[in-house]
């Protein structure tokens, strides 16, 4: 009995020798504990419930060896680490004391609350989490998920700096807004700023929803506002018109086009019936398209303006081409679609042409 307490006495005071320093170690629980000394140093063993924090942040794990000469932790097993509002897991973990890296395999998740109370996550095959600056890089089948945004994302390299509230994705980087069918972009790369609650996508872009695709070399998405604007050759299609200019401004009510807005040069492919052939155009120095429910209830087109409509001839409309061209135009469409009004002003030149003209 005098030897079973002994030795859990000199291994007390080992323990108590290894976490003399609070900030470097404080062990909560272990199932079990074997301590070693040897030429490389100290070595500590736990096994089940292991429960031990470095400093303020709190670890968890099946298992943990604490090199102490080396500072090098490593956990495996249902491994948790919590620091403030952060919470990752992972299937295995080796922590480096000097720098404070943490480097984590295995369906590696990083959690996080935002101050506003909103849910962010990254998750992915390996990690590397930062400490001393902040920052995680996520390797592998990445996903990632911002409540706030009620945004899924997709890649297979992201990284995430938590003090600059900064983010970016790499490597086939695709994101969901809303519901599945809402609105999908994909690029090359994609930056996210917290602050100013802002997406950049650029080279390769495409944004797409159940109602329309729009293309371009780079867009700037502002969440706050509900406005995307596309540079670099963009283009915009729907059912109904296809457009291009130098610049789009798309304008968004809970995340449903409602205003499309072009920049110079734009031309403005159209059709009177759904997935018909756009034989109609506009072009303008500057357009602005309205949208109801995905359909295109009006447009406004100002400067260097010309046009050209037609329409087939049917049971109930007559056959004509009416080509012109002015400082104005404005048009409106039905429900279906179809053309109703046709008002241009200012310098105007143009021509009807009927069926039984010659």
């Amino acid at each position: 009995m005098k030897r079973l307490f002994l030795g859990s006495l000199i291994l007390l005071w080992a323990v108590l020798a290894l976490a003399q320093d609070a900030e470097r170690f404080r062990l909560i629980h272990a199932d079990k504990l074997f301590m070693s000394n040897q030429d490389s140093g100290q070595i500590l063993q736990l096994n089940g419930n292991v429960h031990f924090f470095y400093g303020d942040t709190e670890f968890k794990s099946d298992r943990a060896l604490i090199l102490d000469t080396q500072k090098i932790a490593r956990l495996s097993g249902r491994v948790v680490v919590e620091n403030d509002t952060l919470h990752l897991v992972a299937d295995s973990l080796a922590y480096y004391r000097i720098p404070q890296v943490l480097n984590l395999g295995g369906k590696v998740r990083f959690t996080q609350k935002t101050k506003a109370g909103f849910t962010r996550w990254m998750q992915g095959d390996h990690g590397i989490y930062d400490q001393s600056k902040d920052t995680f890089a996520v390797f592998g089948r990445v996903k990632a998920y911002d409540e706030q945004e009620n945004g899924f994302a997709q890649c297979g390299y992201g990284f995430w700096d938590r003090g600059q509230g900064y983010a970016y994705l790499i490597e086939e980087p695709h994101v969901t807004a809303g519901t599945t069918d809402t609105l999908f972009i994909s690029a090359d790369k994609m930056e996210f700023y917290d602050e100013e609650r802002k997406l950049i996508a650029t080279f390769n872009v495409r944004a797409q929803s159940r109602d329309y695709l729009a293309t371009s070399d780079f867009l700037i998405y502002f969440a706050e506002q509900e406005k995307a604007v596309f540079i670099g050759e963009p283009k915009f299609e729907n059912a109904f018109a296809t457009a291009s200019a130098e610049e789009f401004q798309l304008f968004f009510e809970e995340r449903e086009l409602k205003q499309v807005v072009l920049v110079d040069s734009c031309v403005v492919h159209f059709a009177q019936e759904e997935e018909a052939e756009k034989l109609n155009w506009v072009r303008a120095r500057n357009i602005k398209l309205n949208f109801v429910e995905g359909n295109m209830q009006d447009f406004e087109a100002e400067a260097q303006i010309s046009y050209y409509f037609l329409q087939e001839e049917k049971a109930k409309q007559d056959f004509f081409i009416n080509a012109a061209s002015g400082d104005r135009l404005r048009a409106k469409f039905d429900i279906d679609n179809k053309l109703k009004l046709m008002d241009m002003g200012g310098s105007i030149k143009g021509r009807y042409i009927f069926k039984n003209d010659s």
